[in-house]
């Protein structure tokens, strides 16, 4: 019964609270907004409808950890509320047992929980039913959806974050501190979700130790198709169930141990010491015997009331080294020495993220990873921390009753003001300097001596606690302004979203979002420029911003007895004056002429976006323009000559150009169509036969020319131009590094090209719906005549550039360098290709170090950074490895030399232009060395990109599905035979393996097959794996024979050019009719193999040899690209391998026995001798073959005797 009345008690006092409801509809809206804005793009891509299944519980997991403020609310206020109140000496003293008032306020709290949560599905219900419009996206409503995500996710969610919240209240006596539970749920769930399943791969541990559920969801995003996202219901996966059980379980004992530990006992009599000190002090009471000495009276000397600045200043003082002493001391001190400590321990993992090699733990690498909110969502906790103490500085005086003696204290209140916030500062300054020691002891316990403390400086106490200083500003103002200390924490923590994933949800950073900026990166090479000035500005605009948030604050700034916002504002006239004014004045000009500035720079400068409605709307309109001139015969360039001169201290690029264009087309040309550079300013363009200048659109960069006379087939003609890439001001995109002071690197977007240009049009079905564009398929197929016919971009062009840059830089161009010269305090470099190469340019400038090497008469350079030195060498050997293995197998290298040039980057991307391939700086600090696998992966990168200059240079498919079977598949599976007949079999098998299991990683098995297939991963791992598998049944020379062949049918720039259907044949060609079905299944179907060794026993036999019978279960299935799997009959032939027992130390002595097996579907039995005792033995035992569960594939062999 007492337990009823504290619960109804509860339920309608919090249910009076106007606080309540308006967390109820924020988590409302904020739901629909996602349903129905936010997740559209996901959901265009990924093909399932808003309202599906998978797409509710997606909204509804994102919508918990946004609900989690509101909860940590109400936790909070039903667990410590008679504390606070200080109501708990009467309550704890009346008849009310344990059970009754903390299972009362718990299953009240919980109740209230389940409502907020019910707002989740109400959100997304009224997404579904008005759509806007994206009314094509719903699909058909499904009760279940929304109930099984609310009673499988939302609400076990709320109980366990809940009882995780109302303990820590109950604990700490104050309902602010259930707001740090809710930290903790946030950080445990991101740790998992982002850190240890995504990143470090341990994607079990990482279901288990989240608490939402998110890391599960990651996974089925993975393993589901678009038509399982459709249909079921997440939550019922013994996954999600095993979590769901877990962290229930493990809330029932937090609650528990709550039940147990709760006592009905004064704040102070509640610790031990308070205990021990009262048995102390019971001890030495005084005897009845004792005499009250009399009392004399106490006089004080008189001083001098001084209340001038210098009493001021010592009160500001005392009131920072309180504040700070308060973060310090107490749950920030924890939070912030826990997180170094985190860092400390995990960081160092983060250092082997590409494939687990080793990488050197540069200090830029490591301020990238410890200020990276975006891509490490456990930074948010310092946000989440400023958000907390903001609230508990402002409250402090009001929660500690003590707000009515400070207010009558001689105090100016812009003490107690600048007091708090310098104490946060203070904290936020430790803060910063705890993570600096912490990346230096990273950097220390990975062996890595090179300190910068420069770039920490820079990074941690410039940048970053410059945002973190902005945003305290803001919640101190929030907190001041909202006279409810959890609405304004919520409040700002939705502020700081804003900012982090603004640009995600459509948002895009600039004048109008508090405290953003276009964006920073920092590079070994380049610094932080070009981003540097722009982000001064916009943080000088915002700084105006915080002064102005900061005296209104100041005249809001609660003090005394009453504390309605309408008593302040009338007390805020009093406080405003003169200075006041002339501050506010001085901080509103400032804002309007940054802002100006900023305004100008993005709006009127910036010229590159010229439309209004996005990018999409002006890739619709080209098409619908000039869509009718795709494919109309054009003149084709067989020659370039370039004048390019970078400027780098000014960011601008000049080039004067000449193509030489001949008619190849067959047909008469009458007009010629001129597609200029979008992203830089074409200065003219012209022709050297008369003319007429039919169509000039700069807007979609497009130009007519009409010819007086047509072109005849055979005759050519002279295209000059001048562009030029000077931005302005900076694209509300971001800033475009292309140009920087060191390290630039641009491609050949900048000039113009022939014909209606393809790849500008809209390519996904929902794009060209919503644009009503003519619906097409997303590729063009392998028979698709324009695409086979269609040289833009291919052609073969002789060149030749001089290249102008700074004196102290070197700049590069394709080809070879015929000299360089320094004219007018300017060096250039003349560079001529010895051979046609094909039309895609790149072009580099920067202070580089070089390093030469040699294979026959091809000169190899690597230009880079010159503290980047760690593979320079292997690089070289790659290269010549590379060449000696590639020409005896496909032909000569067309030039005489290959040049790798480092770029800015933190990814370890490669790309290979003719004659240059450019590596960012993470691949340059990968230290493969110590890799504990033993491979060298980055040599086969390498190899992998001079393979290009045969696959994807000389061979160059048509613009259709399945083309980069033709070039990263063949260049990968030429990257392997170098890799082996380099460093040998094991060598070669080890990277083999590290592909495997990339490709075998969890994800969904739909995808279309090999030959049409579009999906990186496809042709990144699975094609190399099965160009493998078919090298070791019908053997090396067989397989590159035929590529040999498609290299000789198939010349550069002649059409109709290659696809995947001209390997198809080749392979088939090369492979015996009794395995013509391997290269169909391998190629034309997504096959997939389920192969199992149930049983393998051996007895020895009296001729002394060993008799080994296998048991074991095979199976052979396709799966469409919708998922679908059909059973097909299996009648293979399959490895069979036995193994003798390894030797000491480890070492392989080799297979037994490894013969083909005609094997079929089902179980069956196989038996074999072998000369020698067996220690394993199984059913593909290479894992040639797709098998997902490859761990079963062998069995350790059981002796009979």
């Amino acid at each position: 019964m007492k337990l009823w009345k504290i619960f109804s008690f509860e339920i309608a006092y919090q249910a009076r609270h106007v606080s309540t409801w308006f967390y109820f509809l924020l988590l409302l809206g904020i739901t629909f907004i996602m349903a129905r804005e936010v997740f559209i793009d996901e959901a265009q891509v990924g093909g399932f409808f808003l309202n599906a299944p998978f797409a509710v519980a997606q909204v509804t997991l994102v919508a918990c950890i946004m609900g989690l403020l509101s909860l940590s609310a109400i936790a909070g206020g039903a667990a410590a509320r008679d504390v606070e109140t200080r109501m708990h000496p009467i309550l704890y003293s009346a008849p009310i047992g344990k059970a009754s008032y903390i299972g009362g306020r718990f299953l009240a709290t919980f109740t209230l929980g389940a409502l907020m949560m019910s707002a989740i599905p109400i959100g997304l219900l009224c997404a579904a039913l008005f759509p806007g419009d994206h009314g094509d996206l719903i699909g058909p409503i499904r009760a279940s959806s929304y109930l099984s995500a609310y009673f499988l996710l939302a609400l076990p969610n709320a109980f366990i974050a809940m009882a995780l919240m109302f303990s820590a209240a109950a604990f700490g006596r104050r309902g602010v501190v259930s707001y740090l539970g809710g930290i903790f749920i946030f950080f445990a769930a991101v740790v998992s979700w982002q850190f240890v399943a995504v990143e470090q791969g341990y994607w079990d541990l990482g279901k288990i130790t989240d608490p939402l559920g998110l890391t599960v969801l990651g996974e089925l995003s993975k393993l589901w198709t678009n038509a399982q996202k459709n249909t079921l219901l997440v939550g019922l996966q013994l996954s999600m169930l095993s979590n769901r059980l877990i962290w229930l379980g493990v809330a029932l004992c937090i609650l528990a141990l709550t039940y147990f530990r709760f006592r009905f006992a004064h704040l102070a009599e509640s610790t031990r010491w308070w205990r021990i000190a009262r048995g102390r002090n019971t001890l030495s009471a005084m005897p009845a015997s004792s005499v009250i000495a009399k009392v004399t009276p106490l006089t004080f000397p008189q001083v001098r009331q001084a209340f001038g600045p210098a009493t001021s200043a010592l009160q500001v003082l005392a009131i920072v080294r309180e504040s700070f002493q308060l973060i310090v001391k107490g749950w920030g001190g924890i939070g912030f020495a826990a997180l170094a400590a985190f860092v400390i321990l995990i960081a160092p993992l983060s250092f082997s993220s590409y494939y687990s090699i080793p990488e050197l733990p540069t200090t830029g690498q490591l301020v990238g990873l410890l200020e990276n909110t975006g891509d490490h969502g456990m930074w948010l906790i310092i946000p989440l921390l400023i958000i907390y103490y903001a609230g508990e500085l402002v409250w402090r005086e009001r929660d500690a009753r003590m707000n009515e003696i400070i207010g009558a204290a001689p105090m100016p209140v812009w003490v107690s003001f600048a007091g708090k916030f310098a104490g946060l500062t203070l904290a936020l300054i430790a803060m910063q300097a705890l993570l600096m020691i912490a990346g230096m002891l990273i950097q220390l316990r990975l062996g890595y001596y090179e300190f910068e403390v420069g770039v920490y400086v820079q990074v941690l106490f410039g940048i970053r606690l410059t945002d973190y200083l902005l945003f305290a500003l803001l919640a101190f103002f929030l907190h001041v302004v909202i006279n409810q200390k959890y609405v304004a924490h919520l409040i700002a923590a939705i502020a700081y979203l804003m900012v982090v994933l603004g640009p995600q949800i459509g948002i895009e950073h600039g004048p109008h979002v508090y405290g953003s900026d276009l964006g920073w990166s920092y590079s070994d090479i380049r610094g932080l420029d070009p981003f540097l000035g722009p982000w001064l500005l916009f943080k000088l605009y915002w700084t105006a911003w915080a002064l102005l948030l900061g005296i209104t604050a100041l005249l809001l700034w609660p003090q005394g007895k009453e504390q309605d916002l309408r008593h302040r504002l009338r007390v805020a006239g009093s406080r405003f004056t003169r200075k006041t004014a002339l501050t506010a004045a001085v901080a509103l000009v400032l804002m309007l002429t940054f802002g100006g500035m900023i305004v100008y720079n993005m709006y009127v400068l910036d010229t590159s976006e010229t439309y209004s409605s996005g990018e999409e709307e002006w890739r619709a309109e080209y098409e619908r323009r000039y869509g009718r001139f795709v494919g109309i015969p054009q003149p084709r360039a067989t020659a370039t000559s370039l004048h390019v001169e970078i400027y780098p201290e000014r960011r601008v690029v000049e080039i004067r150009g000449t193509y030489h264009l001949v008619n190849k087309s067959g047909l008469m040309i009458d007009s010629i169509h001129v597609a200029t550079a979008l992203g830089g300013e074409t200065r003219s363009v012209g022709l050297n036969l008369p003319l007429r200048n039919e169509l000039v659109d700069e807007k979609l960069g497009h130009r007519i020319f009409v010819l007086e006379k047509p072109l005849s087939p055979g005759d050519s003609l002279r295209l000059e131009f001048e562009v030029s890439f000077d931005p302005p001001g900076f694209s509300r995109k971001g800033i475009d590094p292309s140009v920087a002071q060191n390290g630039t690197h641009f491609g050949d977007w900048l000039l113009p090209r022939m014909g209606y240009q393809r790849s500008r049009e809209f390519r996904e079905a929902k794009q060209r719906q919503i644009h009503g564009l003519t619906q097409r398929p997303e590729i063009p197929p392998l028979d698709d005549t324009l695409a086979l016919m269609d040289v833009a971009g291919q052609e073969r062009v002789k060149f030749e550039a001089v290249v102008g840059t700074d004196e102290e830089q070197i700049a590069v161009a394709p080809g070879t360098l015929r000299r360089t010269w320094t004219q007018n305090g300017r060096r250039y470099f003349h560079y001529v290709t010895d051979a046609p190469i094909k039309s895609k340019f790149g072009f580099f400038s920067a202070a580089y170090a070089v390093r030469e090497g040699r294979w026959n008469d091809i000169e190899i350079q690597v230009l880079h950074h010159p503290g980047h030195t760690l593979n320079v060498d292997r690089i070289i050997r790659g290269v010549q490895a590379s060449l000696d293995y590639l020409t005896r197998q496909f032909g000569a290298y067309p030039h005489r030399q290959i040049r790798f040039v480092e770029v800015p980057g933190n990814s370890p991307t490669l790309y290979a232009y003719p004659t240059n391939v450019y590596f960012q700086e993470g691949f340059a600090i990968l230290k493969a060395d110590e890799d504990p696998r033993g491979v060298d992966l980055p040599f086969a990168i390498v190899a992998h990109e001079v393979a290009h200059h045969w696959w994807g240079k000389q061979l160059a498919p048509a613009e259709v599905g399945g083309a980069a079977l033709l070039t990263e598949t063949l260049a990968w599976h030429s990257a392997l035979e170098v890799v082996e007949a380099t460093h040998g079999r094991e060598h070669f098998e080890g990277i083999l393996s590290m592909a495997r299991k990339d490709y075998l990683a969890p994800r969904t098995r739909a995808a279309d097959p090999l030959l049409w297939s579009i999906d990186r991963l496809q042709y990144y791992r699975k094609g190399p794996l099965a160009m493998y598998a078919l090298r070791e049944y019908i053997g090396k020379e067989q397989v590159n024979g035929a590529l040999r062949r498609l290299l000789e049918k198939h010349a550069p720039g002649i059409t109709p050019l290659s696809t995947p259907l001209d390997l198809y044949r080749e392979l088939q060609a090369a492979t015996p009719d009794s395995l013509q079905y391997l290269v169909h299944d391998l190629f034309a179907a997504n096959t997939f193999w389920d192969f199992e060794t149930e049983s393998a026993t051996a007895r020895k036999t009296k001729a002394g040899n060993w008799q080994v019978t296998l048991d074991v279960q095979a199976r052979k299935m396709v799966i469409d690209a919708e998922g679908v799997e059909k059973d097909v009959p299996l009648n293979d032939w399959v490895q069979i391998g036995l193994f003798a027992p390894a030797k000491e130390g480890g070492e392989s002595t080799g297979p037994l026995y490894l013969e083909m097996h005609r094997i079929r579907s089902g179980r069956q039995k196989i038996t074999v001798k072998v000369p020698g005792k067996p220690a394993h033995a199984g059913i593909d035992p290479g894992y040639l073959l797709f098998d997902w569960e490859m761990a079963n594939n062998l069995k350790e062999v059981t002796i009979v005797r």
